[in-house]
């Protein structure tokens, strides 16, 4: 965080709930300098593992009543004693205002944990002074109730920053040279290596200030702007150049008038840039054929009629070329030439020939003037770059899934429902000591699973299912708990880690129940949120192992084996033997006995080709797939799954990963008021448009309880009740937030009055849901 928050703090004091109303209350305010250094010993959260903790910063008023700013610092990866090394500078009252520090870990897919606090009172601190420096000081962390459980410290720099022309004693602020607070003690900076130094090396312009958001994203916040952004503000592209301008662009916020006047000169200034990057003066119809016009589309771009034949074009009868797409973002009256452009991105230009229109009810309507046509749907949709790629179908697959659904039957003699209580922030602890209990009875597990999450109150009809094999799969996969890997630097798909034995002892009865969850998913009909390297999927099916396969999973690797086979490796005095990381340790293994004797040869090396892919992905994980297939096993049997290939199982256990919004678009339902070309629906659909694969994802799963899509696509979603087609339904005020209820894919969408009110509220919807409220 820069030190330049104290620019803004100074310049935007009224938006803090604190401007002096007089000099006295002026020389009251004080900027305090509070540098965040470390935690030690936090309380650890997931017995498995260490906590991700941050720290939230709150100025409050003394009674607490009001929060007048709140900041975040980074968080720290899979640690008890973080160093963060973060200074933050607050325009404070100190005999009004206090600090209140919050130590959470977090959690991205849940609720973040409590690791404990520090309340801060400003009054009595240290100043700072020329020569001196303050030195650091450590705080206990305390619950905030009796139910929270804490331990540890945080170390913490705060001072008071004294004014170049200001040596005077103030409130809230020890003198220079005399006593101050009990266990506080004036050091001389030089003694101290590296004393005073800023830890931001990088300052921002003045008014700008670096935050983060819940989800750990760096965002920018210009103070005089008022507005946000993702991407760092540099001197270059701030629009703070001094501090006069900065006063007229904030005055000019209240000044309708101003604005007014201001967004005309934008569109004189836009109509020039468009006539001034046209050839031969286009926007004059100087020179045009007779019966000839032209007009000016509401996205900025010259077009020309032929009255003769009542026919439009965008080329140019004197000229013979098109005309000039307008500048991105450019305004002509009050339609922009983009299509919503957002943070999220622009959903880019329409085809060519294409036009965007509204009409007189609100609703958005697209012109081909290629073929002179209208409709309602966004042409944008038929683009696989924007929308997505379009689903592949295949009847032999779903002949074969149809097959295996019909061979697992429920079994006889057993209970209605198989309940799984667990808590979310131990999802992993919990669902394995139920699943481990289990396993003499696995035909337990084949009836109705009953997913209830502690401390919520929800009814289970498939969507609590689905979103605990969702949560889980994010846990057991994790590669922190070493059980599973990363196969490639540049490739997150999965591989078994061959050296798990040495990280966990029982790692093989975590092999056994990780294919137990991986079985349960195929026989409820629910997904993993995991994808695995080609290889694995082909040693389920019990299938060799080919050097193509290697390619997907290592492209380096792949390339030195194919290079062997094409040539003669007899000069690169291989021999039948590898070399082995394990933990930091090289080791030499063999591939065969003797191997290391044995010199790899033109004649020999499809053999030895052989030999290392069967090491790389089969031999040295061999016990740990065994365990996973016995797992498996239990609950489908593995003959089975045979009758898919390696392709059609990937997609049987984990789904689509990439979402066709065309495909989403036309299997969807609507309910009450709401139909396909309700304003509403419409906006919906550009919010999903803008979105990134990742958001659409997380929409996805927000509904439906899993982020993945059938093999055949949206039309083969199943709610509680069997196949269910996604469904959105009016509901609510435009004050409420949209609500999802995953047992019967359907989302409650209010009526909103924007685009952007819309987006905003379905956004807060997806990143602030967790668990559930009612009946589900």
């Amino acid at each position: 965080m820069s030190v330049d928050r104290i620019n803004s703090h100074l310049s935007q004091a009224n938006d803090y709930g604190f401007v002096p109303k007089n000099e006295q209350d002026r020389e009251n305010l004080k900027r305090l300098r509070l540098k965040v250094i470390s935690g030690h010993q936090l309380a650890k959260k997931d017995i498995f593992g260490a906590s991700d903790p941050y720290v939230r910063i709150d100025l409050n008023t003394v009674n607490g009543d009001e929060t007048i700013d709140s900041v975040l610092t980074k968080t720290k990866k899979k640690t008890l004693n973080p160093a963060w090394n973060e200074e933050f500078i607050f325009l404070v009252k100190p005999s009004d205002h206090k600090l209140i520090l919050q130590v959470f870990d977090e959690n991205r897919l849940t609720r973040d944990d409590f690791l404990g606090m520090v309340e801060l009172s400003l009054v009595n601190l240290p100043r700072e002074s020329d020569g001196r420096i303050v030195p650091t000081k450590q705080y206990i962390l305390r619950p905030r109730s009796a139910r929270s459980r804490v331990r540890g410290y945080l170390e913490l720099y705060h001072a008071y920053v004294v004014d170049d022309n200001n040596t005077t004693t103030h409130e809230g602020e020890e003198p220079h040279g005399s006593e101050v607070e009990p266990g506080w003690e004036l050091l001389d900076q030089n003694s101290l290596p590296n004393a005073g130094q800023n830890c931001d090396n990088h300052s921002l312009p003045p008014g700008w200030e670096e935050r983060q958001d819940a989800n750990g994203r760096t965002y920018y916040v210009n103070h005089v702007a008022r507005s946000t952004q993702w991407d760092r503000p540099t001197e270059s592209n701030s629009d703070n150049r001094s501090s006069s301008h900065a006063a007229t662009e904030f005055q000019r916020r209240f000044h309708i008038s101003v604005d007014e006047a201001d967004s005309a000169r934008r569109r004189s200034s836009v109509m020039s840039h468009v006539s001034s990057t046209e050839d031969s003066s286009t926007t004059s119809s100087e020179g045009l054929p007779d019966g000839w016009g032209l007009q000016i589309a509401p996205n900025g771009r010259v077009f020309f009629i032929d009255h003769n034949t009542k026919a439009t074009t965008w080329v140019d009868p004197r000229t013979g070329r098109a005309s000039v797409m307008p500048q991105q973002g450019a305004t002509v009256g009050y339609v922009r030439t983009s299509a919503v452009p957002d943070s999220d991105g622009d959903l880019g230009p329409l085809p060519e020939g294409w036009e965007e229109r509204t009409h007189t009810d609100g609703r958005i309507f697209f012109i081909d003037h290629n073929t002179r046509n209208t409709q309602w749907e966004d042409p944008r949709l038929a683009n696989p770059q924007i929308a997505g790629p379009a689903v592949p179908y295949s009847r032999d697959y779903k002949r074969k899934y149809e097959y295996l659904k019909a061979q697992l039957r429920k079994p006889n003699n057993v209970p209605n429902k198989f309940e799984i209580k667990v808590r979310r922030n131990a999802i992993l602890e919990d669902s394995y000591r139920i699943i481990s209990n289990s396993a003499s009875r696995p035909d337990l597990l084949k009836t109705k699973l009953w997913v209830e999450f502690e401390g919520e109150v929800g009814l289970d009809y498939g969507g609590l299912a689905r979103e605990w094999f969702f949560l889980l799969s994010k846990e057991m996969f994790n590669p922190y708990y070493a059980l599973f890997e990363y196969s490639a630097m540049d490739n997150y798909t999965l591989q078994i880690n061959p050296i798990s034995g040495l990280c966990n002892e029982e790692h093989l009865n975590y092999f056994k129940f990780i294919g137990r969850i991986a079985g349960l998913a195929v026989y409820h009909g629910k997904l993993l949120d995991a994808f695995f390297i080609r290889p694995f999927y082909k040693m389920m099916l019990g299938k060799p192992i080919e050097l193509k396969d290697m390619e997907s999973v290592d492209s380096e690797y792949y390339n030195s084996l194919l290079w062997i086979k094409e040539n003669d490796p007899s000069e690169l005095g291989l021999t039948f033997s590898i070399d082995e990381d394990s933990l930091g340790h090289m080791c030499q293994r063999e591939l065969k006995p003797n191997g290391a004797n044995i010199s790899l040869a033109e004649d020999n090396k499809d053999e030895y080709i052989r030999l290392v892919i069967e090491w790389r992905f089969v031999s040295r994980v061999q016990e740990q797939m065994d365990a996973f297939l016995e797992g498996f096993n239990a609950l489908v049997p593995l003959n089975f799954i045979k009758i898919f290939d390696e392709n059609e199982l990937e997609l049987l256990m984990c789904g689509i990963q990439n979402i066709d919004v065309k495909d989403w678009k036309l299997n969807t339902v609507y309910k009450g008021d709401y139909h396909a070309n309700h304003i509403t629906i419409q906006w919906f659909w550009r919010v999903v448009l803008s979105f990134n694969n990742e958001m659409r994802s997380r929409l996805l799963q927000f509904v439906t309880g899993t982020s993945r899509v059938p093999m055949n696509g949206f039309k083969e979603l199943y709610g509680s009740n069997g196949p269910q087609m996604f469904t959105i339904e009016k509901w609510g005020t435009t004050d409420n937030y949209p609500r999802a209820h995953t047992c019967f894919n359907r989302l409650d969408l209010p009526p909103y009055e924007s685009f952007q009110d819309l987006k905003d509220k379905l956004v807060k919807a997806i990143e602030g849901s967790q668990g559930f409220a009612g009946v589900d």
